[in-house]
């Protein structure tokens, strides 16, 4: 039976949930947390000590020699990696959310059009329209998300299928370990339309503080990195959700939910700070603990967003309208394979695809050849047995090419013609004289061979619209007022195209 491992990177910690799905419930089999390979290197050196006291000894060769290798491998001590289904898990800073509550129902273009422009005011980046994507609740609330390309624990991931004796690593798609959590919120406790819950997750480097109300999303912190360790933190903590309450437009929380890194010392200090809210750590019940150790109950809080990631990939919340695809386009369901057996075999099959088509072309182009030569050599027959033909046969070709030659130049002429013809007859379909418009002028435009250029004066200058009607692709260039005798006269000039359509 698969089993699934939920994989977050907490700070420089990598912690990993393993569960089993047993009916309709997950069963965690086993909490395990190692480094990163951000703070772990191994030497690749062949000595099996250094004496630092040498004068010879280079310090820059040894640290080119250091290559990042993750500790994923110790995974390989509880369970075989063919058994594993991996579920990566992020949040900040790998990814950012935008909350966006309409008032009224939009249409996706809409919707699109209005996170485009939160987006750009939030982190002032213009993200083209079909690379925003969104989660859609039931009740109309959205979550906008924008995931950045470099993602550590892929990384991790990467690393492990390249050392690890297998071909492959079974990945399913990415989560988010923050919607997750709202999900299983929202599944176990049903917030009320007049209650405000304030779900707190304590990472080992970050804090993050989701406003929840009526099963909709209010507000998401932005990224905030502190060490969980630091004096005064929920001081800190505090005060920060008093100034993150202005920016959700909350006025009063009716339940704080503690997760992460938390301990009772700190959960008491939380009910100290805030004794007229229910404060209580998340609810874990809807997971089977029975095979999980003592020592692992204990730190269970801190491993929440694997654990309710995998049961958000396992069990989808079903008030989800449309999901975040962001998590299938880019990653789902991706293979990690090592790189020397993926290009070894790449490589023989492109080799032998070349030779099979460089083979095919040079077999084609030879008889194409050959057949050439051939039909060289029958020319060349025809001219030895009747060189008089010949010589007829090239005249009359010269013949056929001047006359051919001429009669192409009598009909661009004749279109000519035509072209001026059809330009004069609607121009005389207008009535000049019943318009009272006197034309002075045709000229041809020097610069460009197919306009002609119109003068003509008019009485009435409201006519000189009406007569551009019968040209074609007209532009009034000019129009000038005389005054003669007591009388207005309006002298204009007009291009207009002629030849083909």
């Amino acid at each position: 039976m698969k089993i699934f491992a939920g994989i977050f990177q907490d700070g420089l910690e990598i912690k990993i949930a393993f569960l089993k799905k047993t009916g309709k419930r997950l069963q965690v089999q086993k909490l395990l947390s190692v480094p990163s390979s951000e703070r772990h290197f191994v030497y690749t050196s062949q000595n099996s000590s250094v004496d630092l006291t040498d004068e010879n000894f280079d310090f820059e060769e040894i640290k080119d020699s250091a290559q990042p290798q993750t500790q994923l491998t110790e995974i390989i001590n509880y369970y075989p990696l063919e058994s594993l289904r991996f579920v990566p898990v992020i949040t900040e800073p790998q990814i950012s959310y935008l909350v966006y509550n309409p008032i009224e129902t939009k249409k996706n273009l809409e919707i699109k059009n209005e996170l485009k422009k939160l987006w750009k005011e939030t982190i002032n980046i213009d993200i083209p329209l079909n690379k925003i994507d969104f989660i859609e609740y039931k009740n109309h609330s959205f979550v906008s998300s924008y995931i950045q390309e470099d993602i550590p624990i892929l990384k991790e991931l990467s690393e492990l299928a390249r050392i690890s004796e297998i071909k492959t690593l079974e990945i399913l798609p990415l989560r988010s370990g923050d919607i997750s959590l709202i999900n299983y919120v929202f599944r176990r406790y049903h917030p009320s339309k007049d209650e405000h819950y304030l779900v707190i997750h304590i990472g080992v480097e970050s804090i993050r503080l989701l406003f929840l109300k009526d099963e909709k999303i209010i507000h998401i912190n932005r990224y905030l990195s502190i060490n969980f360790e630091r004096q005064g933190l929920v001081s800190f903590i505090s005060s920060k959700i008093v100034l993150e309450m202005e920016y959700a437009g909350v006025t009063e929380i009716s339940k704080i939910i503690l997760t992460g890194e938390v301990n009772d010392e700190l959960l008491h200090s939380f009910r100290q700070s805030f004794p007229f809210i229910d404060v209580e750590l998340l609810d874990l019940e809807l997971f089977d603990l029975n095979q999980l150790s003592e020592e692992d109950k204990i730190k269970l809080q801190s491993f929440s967003f694997p654990l309710v990631s995998v049961f958000d990939e396992l069990f989808p919340y079903r008030e989800i309208r449309k999901n975040l695809d962001v998590h299938s386009k880019r990653l789902s369901k991706i293979s990690l394979i090592k790189k020397i057996d993926f290009v070894s075999i790449f490589l023989f099959f492109f080799l032998f695809a070349l030779l099979f088509i460089s083979a095919n072309k040079y077999l084609e182009r030879k008889k194409h050849l050959e057949a050439l030569k051939e039909h060289l050599h029958k020319i060349e027959m025809i001219r030895a047995a009747s060189p008089e033909e010949l010589k007829l046969l090239d005249s009359l070709n010269r013949e056929f090419e001047i006359l051919n030659t001429y009669h192409s130049n009598v009909e661009n002429f004749l279109n000519n013609h035509l072209w001026w013809t059809d330009e004069l007859i609607n121009i005389n379909s207008f009535n000049l004289r019943k318009n009272k418009i006197w034309l002075t002028s045709f000229t041809i435009d020097e610069k460009n061979p197919n306009q002609i250029i119109i003068k003509g004066l008019t009485l009435d200058r409201a006519k000189v619209p009406n007569f551009m009607t019968v040209l074609k692709n007209p532009e009034l260039k000019n129009i000038y007022l005389y005054e003669i005798r007591g009388k207005k006269i309006f002298q204009f000039e007009i291009t207009a195209s002629v030849g083909s359509k």
